[in-house]
């Protein structure tokens, strides 16, 4: 058995492992939980009642962006398919995090699209992320990526974030909010540059132990998702490839806690001598933590091709 192979296998067991844990504790949801979850299970009922564009088209922002598999405009690219697309999609989220003025948060779990072909049904299961904004009074998504992976056994016991660690809030004057907003968004940016840079020049192992949560979750196509940074740090070093990725965008919420930010990016593979490269689109969302650094909570690379 191959060094990859045992890593994999270890990092399965510890995911397992983890979601047998946490489904021994029950967790009371707040609403400000409760809401945006109700939100993305709404838009899977719709999926699966009036059709996969209809749901789409109910809770995308004007500037939403989804990913075919390039990032385009999600309401552009649905309002020219068809009315009856084939296939079913169902998901069902296991995880939401939200900002302190809840305004920005983000749902992940596990989903499956299943599709008939010349009589023959297939089933293709993975995981999703969903970014949403909460400009008046209802969440719209705004970001939405997937990865593939096997079907899981099981659905995880739903769980979520503590958003109010930090401590921040949203100025009361909105031209001294937009200005701390900027300068974050700014910050923000330099930071995932920063980490990007890091992570092209080889400086792997310190990079990921620095700018990793302990609660990161990371998701990689072919894989079930990687819970924790312990985990995440024996796979990502585990990874005998070249990266190099491009920051495309950022955003954080007004109070300044919690943000994401999006890019392009190639993964580089050298086997006897050969090398194959596979480009990526990412997406990592961002905390700032107690000690008032921002670290990366959730982390997913899909591929661009």
């Amino acid at each position: 058995m191959t060094v990859k192979r045992i890593v994999i296998k270890l990092i399965s067991t510890l995911y397992l492992v983890t979601i047998l844990t946490s489904n021994l504790f029950s967790q009371t949801v707040p609403d400000f939980i409760e809401n945006i979850i109700h939100r993305d299970k709404q838009f899977s009922a719709m999926a699966g009642q009036k059709g996969i564009k209809e749901a789409y088209l109910s809770v995308l922002h004007k500037d939403g962006i989804i990913f075919r598999p390039e990032p385009v405009n999600g309401i552009n690219y649905f309002k020219l398919l068809p009315n009856d697309i084939p296939g079913t999609l169902t998901r069902e989220p296991v995880f939401a995090d939200v900002s302190n003025d809840q305004t920005l948060g983000f749902t992940t779990g596990p989903y499956d699209y299943k599709g008939e072909n010349d009589g023959v049904i297939s089933i293709n299961s993975g995981e999703y992320v969903s970014i949403w904004i909460k400009e008046k009074k209802k969440w719209e998504l705004m970001l939405d990526l997937g990865i593939a992976h096997g079907k899981t056994a099981f659905t995880p016991q739903f769980t979520y974030a503590n958003p109010m660690t930090f401590g921040m809030k949203r100025a009361t004057l909105d031209f001294i909010a937009e200005e701390q907003q900027k300068n974050s968004m700014e910050i923000l940016k330099a930071t995932d540059e920063l980490y990007c840079g890091a992570i092209t020049n080889g400086k792997t192992e310190t990079t990921y132990k620095e700018f990793l949560s302990s609660s990161i979750r990371l998701l990689r196509n072919n894989q079930l998702p990687i819970l924790g940074k312990s985990p995440a740090l024996t796979y990502l070093n585990s990874q005998y490839v070249e990266y190099s990725y491009r920051n495309s965008h950022v955003y954080v919420a007004p109070s300044r806690d919690l943000g994401y930010t999006t890019g392009t990016g190639s993964i580089t593979t050298i086997v006897k001598n050969q090398k194959t490269t596979q480009n990526i689109n990412y997406l990592r969302v961002w905390r700032k933590e107690n000690s008032g650094f921002w670290r990366i909570v959730l982390d997913i690379e899909a591929p661009a091709q």
